[in-house]
């Protein structure tokens, strides 16, 4: 029998991603010699190697050694960045191409927001990835990143919470559960907590779709770049229900045993992953169940690609 091989409606570009990867195309196809992107257009190392051979360079503004920009274009990534850092691209004399995912955009309003309203501003996310940095960088006073639920037990019990307005805005692809559980841990601990919920919607639709494809698959294959936050907790999320689960950032990392024994396989990309990487997946997946069909029949050679 042939292998069944299933995909969601989600499994490509998230609306936030797509918008960046056709701004930065277009500014390419005006500036190809003159075209930056501030690090890593998205955590996809497929779409990075793509935009590379079509002229676009990295740079990295905490490297200290920028290149010369003036009139070049710098490309401001899906994550958005920080003030200090636009106004030193600005200060070099670069034309800034601002590709900052809307939703992100609303991370930093609601943060605005808050902090002008007098709270104290909380953000739920790595500390460390590219959109909280950005987040951080773009409100105008102290801000505390909590990385789980029992960092913000921490927090509350070493900052004298209960006299605190608090002022809590998430990182756009954490998880709801997360969300849930640190408003209810603050909502005992502080004096004021004002909450706004800027999880993408995007995302949340894709988390869904996996679970449910996760209940109808033997396996599951999550593609996407390992550094991108939302493809290792689409990973996780699937792995949590039981049913086998690999993340790859590339077809040919499939081993063919992962096919022993198996009737269907699930394919879900991240919010990077482009549907040429899910097309190309799926075909993969399809070779080597033809490979493994006539391993079963004693036929060789015929079809096999070898």
């Amino acid at each position: 029998m042939a292998l069944k091989v299933k995909t969601t409606g989600d499994s490509s570009f998230c609306p936030g991603v797509a918008r960046a990867f056709t701004i930065t195309k277009e500014t390419l196809f005006d500036h190809r010699d003159s075209t930056f992107s501030l690090g890593p257009l998205i955590h996809n190392p497929e779409v990075v190697a793509l935009l590379e051979a079509l002229g676009l360079s990295t740079i990295d503004p905490g490297a200290g050694d920028l290149p010369e920009l003036k009139g070049s274009h710098v490309i401001i990534r899906s994550h958005g960045t920080d003030m200090a850092t636009e106004k030193e691209l600005e200060r070099r004399g670069a034309v800034l191409v601002d590709a900052t995912c809307p939703t992100v955009k609303r991370v930093h309003e609601a943060a605005r927001e808050l902090m002008d309203a007098g709270y104290d501003i909380v953000i739920l996310g790595r500390a460390e990835h590219p959109e909280v940095q950005a987040i951080v960088g773009r409100v105008d006073g102290p801000v505390t990143v909590l990385e789980s639920t029992e960092d913000a037990i921490r927090w509350a019990s070493e900052n004298d919470a209960r006299d605190r307005r608090v002022g809590l805005v998430c990182q756009t692809t954490i998880s709801r559960q997360f969300l849930d559980s640190v408003t209810s841990v603050l909502r005992e601990r502080v004096g004021e907590l004002e909450v706004r919920d800027t999880i993408c919607e995007a995302v949340l639709r894709r988390r869904e779709e996996a679970l449910e494809l996760a209940g109808e698959v033997d396996l599951l294959l999550v593609v996407g770049g390992r550094m991108s936050s939302n493809t290792a907790q689409l990973a996780m999320l699937c792995a949590s229900t039981g049913v086998r689960t690999y993340l790859i950032e590339r077809p040919a990392e499939i081993q063919r045993e992962w096919l022993e024994g198996v009737g269907s396989v699930g394919v879900i990309g991240g919010a990077s992953t482009p549907r040429w990487v899910i097309n190309h997946t799926t075909s993969t997946l399809r070779k080597l169940d033809r490979v493994r069909g006539m391993g079963r029949t004693g036929r060789t050679g015929e079809g096999t690609g070898q």
